[in-house]
């Protein structure tokens, strides 16, 4: 904690001392472009070259945003308290192929390599979120980037957040620290990006409390003293890692042509070689001093009757290389035609549950896969886009599983004159267990399993404007592999359908502003499938100018709401979510007010959470067992620096 505010210090200081760098171009479009606007890119520097670009959001209406579950267009299920476990209320069917390294229900905090952003920067910037709950709770979040030298470009991203929790043992302290970088050559014939990140989740789990009626009937005000079903548990999560993506253009970019060294453009192109290497770590902790609570009778019998210690542990290497046509096109340019093939080779070590005693490790295991992917481009017309990707685990650890997915755009007129685009979506996939569904061996649960490979189908047709759109999907399962009522996994023999209609909106009319989304969902087996029929978030704003282009104040409200139906518990032990059927959540408006001031680029509000709790119907539980907090003030800043 002390290295991560002294580095928050460096960054500001750094900051302040380089404002008066000069303001740097890439692919020669800086004229044309605010020098404030900040895009981003993930993963790989071929994102950029096929222009999957991003816009950083720094509207007033989602200034007040300060969390990873604050999103506009999604609601989940959360515990007593900021940073706890979750799951989101619409279904998703999650597609990892091999050896799965993610913690689903912590994942919307955790940062690696598939969702760290590379700013595309016109000049350096220091973005920084603040804020400040009750009950010492607080949230810091600092973001700089700049280009250090010529085409060289270093981010550095951390967050802390901290927060003790209104009932008993749910505090949470949880940290992230990220730096990346990419480097081009001045003929772009050659590029590298790397990232180094670093998650910490510390949370204290309490079991829900145990008596939901003291809390419904509001027989006890004072939450810190209602009876929780664990009193000395924790979960230690760490995920950390590295990786560095290059690529070579084969051929140079220009030919010479005559004896005074003039160049012209080649015609044909033959691509580019792209190589990633990454590593991961990742270890998870489940601590309990009295194992012999009540709380764990129903299921396996205790091993370790004096102290739970289940430490699971692996890292993961991952290679691949593969070839594209990119050549040297630029992002912001169409590319008509494109087409990728190549190979990732996946090395994991695991190791589950140490012996707290004699500190022995179980489960140890060695996993290798070779497979295959490739993708497609094509653009037609500038109105037609189809595109397609696919993966097949060739050799090793879950040889034949796979996944293809497709999509075709067509934009009704042309890519930059329309009236909006529709969109149809298929993704195949055949996926085996996860190792945690396979084999566990704990202090408090075990399983050996020999499940078959799922497999599923997904279609989507959607219509997008730049503001709007709507949809219907459509999900079918084979061999669903989920956790029981037991909170052991289990497999259902048969086919399953999952039918969702939804849309989402940013819409903007004179001072006005509406931002949200709306979800319906049904399943043909809702014995298994727990999901809300509806769930939808709105938040409306409406903006009053104070001095012109230099300060405004925005009121707005937010309000949440999903039907009631019977959520999935959650099993701190394993930090998964499970069936279960006696209690039913939900059909409670949650609601929110909020009045954010803009002065220049700093935005500052001041917020009211929870407000019909004030009316003392106290249903307001997204997960059974866990109440969420009171109404309460948080006051935050969210302020974009430049040069």
């Amino acid at each position: 904690m002390k290295i991560l505010r002294l580095l928050i210090s460096f960054i500001l200081f750094f900051c302040h001392y380089t404002m008066t760098s000069k303001s740097i171009s890439y692919n020669n479009d800086t004229l044309n472009i605010d020098s404030t606007y900040v895009r981003y890119f993930n993963q790989k520097l071929e994102n950029l070259t096929l222009g999957n670009i991003y816009s950083w959001d720094t509207t007033t209406i989602m200034a007040s945003y300060y969390e990873p579950l604050e999103k506009a267009f999604s609601t989940y299920q959360t515990l007593s308290n900021s940073g706890m476990a979750n799951k989101n209320m619409s279904f998703s069917y999650p597609i990892n192929l091999g050896f799965n390294t993610e913690v689903n229900s912590f994942s919307s905090y955790i940062t690696n390599g598939d969702n760290i952003n590379f700013p595309i920067i016109y000049q350096p910037f220091t973005d920084i979120t603040y804020m400040m709950g009750d009950k010492k709770e607080q949230h810091l979040e600092v973001l700089f980037c700049r280009e250090f030298l010529p085409r060289f470009f270093i981010t550095l991203n951390c967050d802390l957040d901290f927060s003790p929790g209104a009932y008993k043992r749910s505090k949470m302290q949880n940290s992230f620290f990220n730096t990346n970088l990419r480097y081009y050559t001045k003929d772009e014939r050659y590029g590298i990006s790397g990232y180094y990140y670093n998650n910490k989740i510390d949370v204290q789990e309490n079991g829900g409390i145990k008596y939901d009626s003291i809390f419904i009937n509001n027989l006890e005000t004072d939450r810190s003293v209602i009876d929780v079903n664990l009193s000395n548990a924790s979960n230690l999560i760490k995920v950390s890692g590295f990786a560095i993506d290059q690529y070579f253009n084969i051929l140079s970019q220009n030919v010479e042509i005559s004896e005074d060294s003039s160049y012209r453009k080649r015609k044909i192109d033959i691509g580019r070689i792209n190589y990633h290497f990454e590593y991961q770590q990742n270890r998870s902790i489940y601590e309990d001093k009295q194992p012999l609570s009540s709380f764990y009778k129903m299921y396996d019998p205790i091993l370790d009757s004096t102290k739970t210690f289940d430490s699971i542990y692996f890292h993961n290497i991952k290679n691949v290389i593969y070839w594209n046509t990119l050549g040297y096109k630029k992002y912001d340019q169409d590319i008509p035609f494109y087409l990728t093939f190549g190979l990732e080779h996946d090395y994991t070590y695991h190791s589950g549950y140490t012996d707290f005693i004699t500190k022995e490790r179980f489960n140890k295991n060695t996993y290798n896969s070779l497979s295959a992917n490739a993708g497609i481009i094509i653009n037609l017309f500038r109105s037609t886009r189809i595109s397609g990707s696919g993966q097949l685990i060739t050799n090793g650890y879950h040889a034949g599983d796979f996944f293809i997915s497709g999509q075709w755009k067509q934009y009704i007129g042309t890519k930059n004159k329309n009236f909006g685009s529709i969109l149809f979506d298929i993704n195949i996939n055949r996926q085996s267990a996860d190792w945690f569904e396979e084999y566990y061996y704990s202090n408090n649960f075990r399983w050996d399993n020999n499940f078959k490979p799922s497999q599923s189908l997904l279609l989507k047709a959607s219509y997008e404007l730049k503001s709007f759109n709507i949809g219907i999907e459509q999900t079918t399962i084979n061999d669903y592999i989920y956790f029981n009522y037991d909170a052991k996994p289990s497999q259902h023999d048969g086919t399953i359908n999952i039918w969702s209609l939804f849309s989402t909106f940013n819409l903007k009319l004179n001072r006005f502003e509406f931002i949200g989304f709306a979800s319906l969902q049904s399943t043909d087996n809702d014995d298994i499938i727990h999901i809300p029929s509806f769930h939808g978030k709105i938040k409306l704003g409406y903006t009053l100018p104070i001095v012109k282009n230099i300060s405004s104040v925005q009121p707005s409200i937010v309000i949440n709401y999903f039907t009631e139906y019977y959520a999935d518990a959650y099993m701190p032990a394993l930090r998964t979510f499970y069936l279960q059927n006696e209690v039913k959540v939900g059909n409670y408006p949650y609601i929110d007010l909020c009045v954010t001031f803009k002065i220049k680029r700093a935005n500052i509000f001041v917020q009211y959470t929870n407000m019909y709790s004030l009316t003392s119907d106290n249903r307001y539980f997204t997960t059974p067992h866990y109440p969420m907090r009171d109404s309460r003030f948080c006051l935050g800043v969210n302020w974009r620096l430049y040069k």
